[in-house]
């Protein structure tokens, strides 16, 4: 049972948070600051200004595509931690969509709400 509120839980955020970048140009930004906030992890452990660097394109790039491009505040103003980790569960799912070429995003998260 705690299985199934979690993943009602995540799809629930991850529907909320596609709902939040609607634009294709916010979502293109999102992309690659996410792209960005991950590979910051990975420098972490090799070049500290490397990974402040990545982290600040992060922002830049996420809050360039709330304010200039969607016209919203940013998610994780609101809601931090899901914004955190949607964000990132979205890149690594959308990366997985385009080396695939299959889409299981929104089959996903509305198939499985609906029930």
């Amino acid at each position: 049972m705690r299985q199934k509120k979690f993943i009602v839980r995540v799809q629930r955020d991850l529907d909320y948070y596609l709902k939040e970048h609607q634009n294709k140009t916010n979502r293109i930004l999102h992309y690659f600051a996410f792209m960005s906030a991950f590979m910051a992890w990975l420098f972490l452990f090799f070049d500290l200004k490397v990974t402040l660097i990545l982290a600040l394109l992060h922002y830049l790039l996420s809050w360039v595509g709330h304010f200039y491009f969607e016209g919203n505040k940013p998610a994780s103003f609101r809601y931090p931690l899901i914004g955190f980790y949607s964000g990132f569960t979205w890149f690594f799912i959308k990366t997985f969509e385009i080396v695939t070429g299959k889409e299981i995003l929104n089959k996903w998260i509305y198939e499985k709400l609906e029930d």
